[in-house]
């Protein structure tokens, strides 16, 4: 496949409202040139893309073109015009990231990403298709157990083909499906996992290694790749080999790669962008600039200088990747330490634990002591006279009912569990004068990504 270039960037720029109004565009022959053109041009943000704004962006050629409204993780959800020549050389980027992991093709790839609308979902459903590979798609009332099954009978029938099987979805639709399993159809998943070479390609939200173990625990895999994938097509990874995943006292010294095939990265350092990064900058951070390369003749949405708002530090580059550590991340509302947390979760179980002990109304505040989240449930005792042990062995089944990761979380003691049984004045947060007080409440003052 032809590679893609800064070159062919620059020139399907002219062809855009928002570049030709706002660059001085000139035929760019000389790496040299187009470097420094790109550590001297403006800096895009979100910003840019607000409102009305996008229309600037979009090519004047608008065959094949898709506008991806974002979530707002990162601040207003904002959209961001792409191609499918875009999503076609985004997707086979993170073809070559699992292709070098495994060394080669899987012989069978589950896909069981978020669909379109996500970008993470179109993306690696894009790098499929240039995968020699056997692609199972799950079906209405099926899971992650058929799939497994379907895989092994074709392994088995068709000695010629690697044992290799590349999972690819979101930890939390994984969990979720594992967990609805009987305990015997999990055995014989781990069963059928074992005598083959899996790999997981996970991502789209976090998943740090205590995650990544948790998910080794119920599907044993050779390695788990953890993906950054971004609307601004950003494709990167780290790797957790199984020896990692096995061994509870290694800590997770791996660092994030991120794809030079279809992009280009820069560090904004004291208002200085450096795009020309060697090993002399080991050690810079600042904020990550990406600029997407581009086929040549094809229809493209190209980004120049887009800032990521990802506070990163630089620490080495090669012909295919740069080497970063993420700094200043933390994890949302949602997080629990490593499990997944949400309103809908907390109001589940606060309400299944007043029915069942005929308490008042139940809160929740998650607070943070010595770096370790501490989830606090607050309820009006009312009449309760029984046992509070009873009451929060209660709440932790009901928790790990709804989310398997919660009882890992608490025995690993990678977060903590309180309850409080008590007025309903002396709930902290708790406010009469106001119609209806929030039911969980963040108090670890950490920013969310």
């Amino acid at each position: 496949m032809e590679k893609p270039s800064i070159e062919n960037t620059l020139k399907k720029a002219r062809e855009i409202a928002f570049y030709s109004e706002n660059y001085k565009l000139a035929d760019f022959k000389n790496k040299n040139v187009i470097i420094s053109f790109l550590e001297n041009s403006r800096i895009l943000t979100g910003e840019d893309f607000l409102d009305d704004n996008f229309y600037k962006f979009i090519p004047k050629d608008k065959a094949n073109l898709s506008l991806f409204l974002t979530s707002g993780s990162t601040g207003k959800p904002k959209i961001i015009p792409t191609t499918y020549d875009d999503l076609n050389l985004f997707g086979y980027g993170f073809h070559l990231i699992y292709q070098e992991v495994l060394g080669e093709d899987p012989s069978i790839i589950f896909n069981i990403a978020a669909p379109r609308p996500a970008i993470s979902g179109a993306v690696l459903s894009s790098s499929i298709t240039h995968s020699n590979a056997i692609e199972i798609d799950q079906g209405p009332g099926q899971n992650i157990f058929d799939l497994f099954v379907y895989a092994d009978k074709i392994l088995g029938a068709n000695p010629n083909l690697n044992k290799k099987i590349l999972l690819i979805g979101f930890p939390s639709l994984l969990f979720r499906q594992i967990y609805g399993l009987d305990e015997e159809r999990r055995r014989k998943l781990r069963e059928i996992a074992s005598k083959n070479e899996v790999y997981a390609l996970i991502g789209g939200e976090p998943s740090d290694i205590e995650r990544s173990r948790l998910l080794h625990k119920f599907l044993p895999m050779k390695g788990l790749i953890n993906f950054l994938a971004s609307t601004e097509r950003l494709t990167g990874y780290k790797f957790y080999p199984e020896s990692l995943l096995n061994d509870d006292t290694l800590k997770d010294t791996y660092v994030f790669k991120l794809g030079r095939y279809g992009n280009e990265f820069g560090i904004l350092s004291d208002g200085k962008l450096i795009y020309s990064l060697d090993d002399e900058k080991k050690g810079l951070s600042g904020d990550l600039i990406v600029t997407n390369k581009c086929f040549k003749n094809k229809i493209h949405m190209p980004l120049i200088n887009y800032n990521t708002k990802e506070n990163v530090k630089f620490l080495g580059i090669d012909k295919d990747y740069v080497y970063l550590e993420f700094l200043g991340r933390s994890n949302k509302l949602i997080n629990f330490s490593v499990s997944k947390l949400n309103d809908i979760i907390a109001d589940n179980v606060i309400a299944s634990t007043a029915r069942r002990f005929n308490l008042g109304e139940g809160y929740a505040e998650l607070t943070r002591e010595n770096g370790v989240d501490k989830l606090t449930f607050y309820f009006y005792k009312n009449a309760f006279e029984g046992s509070k042990d009873k009451v929060l062995e209660y709440l932790i089944s009901k928790l790990s009912e709804q989310e398997m990761e919660i009882k890992y979380v608490l025995e690993k003691k990678l977060g903590l569990l309180r309850l409080e049984l008590t007025e309903k004045d002396k709930i902290p947060f708790y406010d009469p004068k106001v119609l209806k007080s929030a039911k969980i409440v963040d108090k670890r003052g950490i920013s969310a990504y």
